[in-house]
């Protein structure tokens, strides 16, 4: 029987009115976080390099006209007539690629790490992760399950305004599982339905929140090498995409293994919450792939924190140039019994698995398939925002060029959220969401890290700033 997928007409409907709910809410003068230093009406980027990433090609010494949030006019900056009462700033030497965008992010620190001897580390304001990420070049962050529905709503709403001090959040809330299933402990707050009655009514209790997508975890966990846990039933997981559907809202659904994968896309899923790790995947998942007009987010750092949490950890105290992380944090996971007790707790990945996760995701960017920049950050061992970072790297280096990384964490994802006519790209009439660079990303892309400023809704925030505002 062929999947119900949401009619045009409605789900065209529902994002039309999400996307006018969200330029409403941007025009709010609330701030949030922190009110930023109050902005001229027009700013100018003068003599800057933009990266235009749908090319995966630069364009030199052009300027950018913001008025009122939004980018108003993008030319060659020998054609710039200043406009009257407008600030400029000179950035010659200086790139501009659009917001970056986390697909897979919870919000957490990801520092805790279980049992002894490691004492645990206490979890920050979700606002105070929000204000890093946006300093590290973040405007927009998907969260892929969040367990408190009233904090997300509330989270949702103050964080969209240019105004405040951390990045646009957008997301699910409580994601669907079963008893004894992934995601079953308490501190997730997961609905776990056991008739498809109650799972119909789980998503329109959340569709009611106001989410962006619904989260359901369909996995027996195999890709990790740990013992199997028990699996979602596909009659309850059709009934919630079905349900998902009929509510205007994509389904998003956490299959690791090919076989679940496939399942999930048959049943009519929007997007796979993680690479696929146990197997590579064939034509015939192509295809599903193709059908669904589906996602794919890849959360490498996850899978590379899982393979050897010690050198994880290293390549990420590497980058960590601000010292957003504490020195024994590290030293404890870097560290023969830290790393015992992480693995002992979370298992040790397969390295294979990596290999099989890294080249689906050549395979599915080289098939066309939109795949998305994400991380699971908040997931012991995958710190905030640095992991984020990090992930654009190792999708170069498993294989995708620096303008296809770009694209998975710009403008594919603003597509998946319905969001393409407002962020993704550089372009006039888009949301001034912008991040001025120190280098060519192009060139590299570790450059993402060289952050000068971030441009919000219009908005310029100072990363140092930022940053010293997010510490307690």
């Amino acid at each position: 029987m062929k999947p119900i997928r949401p009619a045009r007409s409605t789900s065209r409907t529902r994002e039309l009115s999400c996307l006018t709910a969200l330029l409403a809410v941007l025009l709010l003068s609330r701030p949030a976080v922190g009110q930023a230093v109050p902005q001229p009406s027009t700013i100018v980027l003068n003599h800057v390099a933009i990266v235009d990433v749908a090319e995966s090609a630069l364009r030199s010494d052009m300027a950018i006209v913001v008025r009122d949030q939004r980018i108003v006019q993008v030319l060659p900056a020998s054609a710039l007539e200043v406009p009257d009462g407008s600030e400029v700033l000179d950035l010659p030497g200086k790139f501009v690629i659009p917001g970056l965008i986390d697909m897979h992010n919870h919000l957490g620190s990801g520092e805790n790490i279980p049992g002894p001897p490691v004492r645990p580390v206490a979890e920050r304001d979700p606002r105070e992760s929000l204000a890093q990420l946006l300093a590290l070049g973040f405007t927009t962050v998907f969260a892929t399950a969040y367990a408190s529905v009233t904090e997300f709503a509330e989270l949702r709403r103050a964080l969209l305004p240019a105004t405040a001090s951390g990045a646009r959040l957008l997301g699910t809330t409580r994601s669907s599982t079963v008893p004894g299933g992934h995601s079953s402990q308490a501190r997730f707050n997961a609905y776990m339905p056991t008739t498809t009655d109650q799972a119909r009514a789980n998503v329109r209790e959340t569709a009611a929140v106001g989410v962006d997508a619904i989260k359901i975890i369909y996995s027996d966990q195999a890709h990790t090498g740990g013992p199997p846990v028990p699996v979602m039933s596909r009659e309850i997981m059709t009934a919630i995409i079905e349900e998902a559907h009929l509510q205007g809202l994509k389904a998003y659904v956490h299959a690791p293994t090919l076989d679940h994968a496939k399942e999930a896309l048959r049943a009519g899923a929007d997007g796979l919450a993680h690479s696929v790790a146990d197997a590579p995947v064939d034509d015939e998942f192509i295809e599903l792939m193709r059908q669904n007009d589906a996602t794919y987010t890849t959360t490498l750092a996850l899978y590379t924190a899982f393979a050897g949490v010690a050198e994880w950890m290293r390549s990420l105290e590497a980058i960590d140039v601000h010292g957003l992380v504490s020195g024994d944090v590290y030293a404890r996971y870097e560290s023969e019994e830290g790393a015992r007790a992480y693995h002992a707790f979370f298992g040790t990945f397969p390295g294979q698995n990596l290999g099989i996760a890294q080249g689906n995701v050549r395979r599915l960017v080289g098939s066309g398939i939109a795949v998305l920049a994400g991380t699971d950050t908040g997931v012991t061992g995958v710190l905030l925002g640095l992991s984020s970072q990090r992930e654009l790297e190792l999708l170069v280096e498993a294989g995708l060029t620096p303008g296809e990384a770009l694209r998975a964490a710009t403008s594919q994802p603003a597509s998946a959220l319905g969001l393409e006519a407002e962020i993704g790209s550089i372009e006039e009439g888009k949301l001034a969401d912008l991040v001025i660079l120190d280098a060519n990303p192009l060139t590299s892309i570790s450059n993402t890290r060289s952050v000068h400023r971030v441009m919000k809704g219009g908005v310029v925030h100072d990363p140092l700033e930022l940053l010293t505002g997010s510490r307690r």
